[in-house]
């Protein structure tokens, strides 16, 4: 059974940083930076995110080590070539045998999650190839089943949309989309549409958000199966949404808003992002103390729920940083 959010998927790795914390409010705008370094002061988000540094084992996790590099990536920092070592080595060390990678090094069992965690740091760092990319495609390919979707691990083998979605985006990044069955997956996918023009993550009856939404039109779309008319339904899916919808009285979600921009550029209509919307949510979600962002309005902030921001922040141009969009692989 998968978890709805990311966040909450990963949550044991998470644990193991939730309480860091660091120094005060920037009243000043850096120069030449955009406007949102007025309204975030990324110097202590930074400080937030490099409290992980101090532990003896950083970076502890893939997923760990994920956070604290596209976070200070997108905030226009450099990270040094020991760091940058040291997480390369971290992530290699979390391949297995069988191709796929691990939440940490102390674990054996690999899992198209991590496996996409673990490429994605890579490319950020520029050391794709610091791994077995062969071994990686194999890994995922091995998850397809017969209804044309992928499973999360060798072991939890039952198809999901969102572990099609891992394994389409794993294979796209190592060029094994050759691996696909794509008629099967296209017809396994499109099963999860909703009436309203959105997709859900489960099959038939049931509610659309945006992450499943993403997904689907994702994986249509890195098979060259993502047609018009389902583009334009998901569009009026999402435009109902507190993402676009300025009188929705639904309350907006971190992931989801995430999800809800990503999922306009996968169907070709990012010029329908309400950048607006977006920073006035980010800036409720953004604790004073230590820079850092929370899950939810009135929730501390967490390396996750900050990365996250980080990742909005950047998709609607206001970090610091020139992060590549690496769900574009």
């Amino acid at each position: 059974m998968f978890i709805k959010s990311r966040m909450f998927q990963l949550l044991t790795a998470l644990a193991l940083s939730a309480a860091l914390v660091a120094p005060a409010l920037a009243k000043e705008k850096a120069k030449g930076t955009p406007k949102a370094a007025a309204e975030f002061d990324f110097k202590k988000t930074s400080a937030f995110i490099k409290e992980m540094e101090g532990r003896p084992d950083f970076p502890v996790a893939t997923v760990i080590a994920n956070d604290y590099v596209y976070t200070l990536l997108a905030m226009g920092e450099k990270i040094d070539a020991g760091r940058q070592n040291a997480i390369i080595v971290n992530v290699k060390l979390g391949q297995q045998k069988n191709g796929g990678f691990t939440p940490d090094k102390t674990n054996k069992n690999a899992s198209i999650l991590y496996t996409d965690v673990a490429l994605e740091t890579l490319s950020l760092l520029n050391a794709d190839n610091a791994i077995d990319r062969a071994k990686a495609k194999s890994f995922a390919a091995s998850l397809k089943n017969a209804d044309g979707g992928f499973g999360f691990s060798q072991e939890a083998k039952k198809s999901s949309l969102a572990t099609t979605y891992y394994a389409v985006h794993v294979l796209k990044a190592v060029n094994g989309i050759d691996a696909v069955e794509k008629s099967k997956t296209v017809e396994y996918v499109k099963a999860f549409a909703k009436k309203d023009g959105g997709f859900g993550p489960e099959k038939g009856a049931g509610v659309a958000n945006a992450r499943s939404t993403y997904m689907a039109a994702y994986v249509l779309n890195a098979l060259g199966a993502l047609d018009e008319a389902t583009a334009k339904k998901a569009v009026q899916f999402l435009e109902k949404t507190p993402y676009l919808d300025k009188k929705s009285k639904e309350r907006p979600d971190l992931d989801e808003q995430l999800y809800a921009i990503r999922a306009l550029r996968e169907v070709g209509a990012a010029n329908r992002v309400d950048k607006t919307i977006a920073l006035n949510f980010m800036k409720r979600l953004y604790i004073k103390v230590n820079g850092g962002f929370g899950p939810l309005e009135g929730y501390g902030s967490t390396p996750d729920s900050t990365t996250t921001a980080l990742r909005i922040l950047s998709e609607i141009g206001k970090a610091k940083g020139a992060v590549p969009l690496v769900a574009k692989r």
